[in-house]
């Protein structure tokens, strides 16, 4: 219980502040994200709590049933739908598109774990599922973004330093071609977005450094259950994927696209979510892998999950950049139908991994 509390009264404090800091300097208000993803799993965690202290034994997770996993899935494509309707004819209203977006946050998450679970046709108990929630939403987050942090510092100043050599100190004057006065600092995102070596170093990070440090801690509540020897290699399998379940909760309650066509948001969501749940899956194999000594085979599911996080990141920036940028619409096209296709392509893989791959490796296991 006091997890849960603290939780929720920690996330919902951030964005208060987040949120009274932002009407001081005359800025947007943020999305509640963090206030909603609090409420959801410190209130979920809560409650699981105060069912413990009562003395009310543990119940099945809910929702792999076939009828109910078809009714989320509907549901995902109303809400979709009413989303795209609510932008066309309030544009200038992003709040009538955010009750869409979170539950298409909130339910895709489950939706690609239960898919899972129902393919393994695995029991899950609720304890185990917000524990593993809990982990993947709350702990894995502000390890990663730990880590990326420091990681994105040291690519920006190795990068820096690579090009202070490659052309001298003088490009700094293409940035500031007039000083620093206030007018041309106002001016310094525009000339940031047309310089090719920040895309290059986006790209660097979110398509190398983000997917490596994500993929090794995704799968923490399998990693703290691999020792315990009564969990079976599908029950890592099925940690894993929570904890990715989680992590793609948090990503989604926080990922707000300005600029992008809501419709396409709430698809990559969805896609990135079911790619966190495959690849938390495919890391708690890799896990159960290495408690027997099988240390090739988890470090070639890890180099999968890599990969795979890898391209799917490269085309969403892609496909963001044509949104964002200046582009004329023969540029745009030429860009935004590789990179959806490729995109594509990786979701094919992911529902593939999903609905096949997982489970034949628990059946040869």
């Amino acid at each position: 219980m006091g997890v849960g509390a603290l939780a929720g009264g920690l996330l919902f404090s951030l964005w208060l502040g987040l949120a009274a800091l932002a009407a001081m300097l005359r800025l947007p208000i943020p999305a509640p994200g963090l206030a909603v993803l609090g409420l959801l799993v410190g209130g979920g965690l809560f409650r699981e709590g105060m069912r413990i202290a009562r003395g009310e034994p543990d119940a099945p997770w809910p929702g792999a049933e076939t009828r109910v996993l078809g009714r989320t899935l509907l549901f995902l494509l109303i809400l979709i739908g009413c989303g795209a309707i609510a932008e066309a004819f309030g544009s200038r209203l992003p709040v009538l598109i955010l009750p869409f977006h979170v539950g298409v946050a909130a339910l895709g998450p489950f939706l690609g774990f239960n898919l899972l679970r129902w393919r393994l046709h695995a029991p899950w108990s609720r304890r185990a599922g917000w524990w593993a929630l809990g982990l993947g939403s709350l702990l894995v987050p502000a390890l990663a973004l730990f880590l990326e942090s420091i990681a994105g510092a040291v690519l920006v100043l190795v990068m820096l330093v690579l090009r202070i050599l490659l052309e001298g100190p003088g490009f700094f004057t293409r940035w500031f071609p007039q000083g620093f006065s206030p007018e041309r600092l106002s001016r310094l995102p525009e000339g940031l977005m047309a310089d090719p070596w920040l895309w290059i170093g986006i790209l660097i990070g979110a398509a190398v450094l983000v997917p490596a440090m994500e993929e090794a801690l995704k799968a923490l509540p399998a990693v703290l259950r691999m020792r315990d020897p009564a969990a079976s290699g599908v029950s890592l399998i099925l940690y894993g994927a929570m904890g990715g379940a989680g992590f793609a909760l948090a990503e989604n309650m926080l990922s707000w696209q300005p600029g992008i066509p809501w419709t396409f948001t709430a698809i990559g969501r969805l896609g990135a979510t079911a790619l966190h749940v495959l690849n938390g899956g495919m890391m708690g194999w890799a896990w159960s892998r290495v408690r027997r000594g099988r240390f090739l085979e988890g470090a070639g599911a890890y180099l999968f999950a890599w990969l795979l996080h890898g391209l799917w990141n490269a085309g969403a920036i892609v496909m963001s950049s044509t949104f964002i940028l200046p582009l004329s619409i023969e540029a745009r096209a030429l860009t935004l139908v590789p990179a959806l296709i490729g995109m594509g392509v990786a979701l094919l893989l992911v529902i593939g991994g999903l609905g096949w791959t997982l489970p034949m490796l628990e059946e040869a296991e």
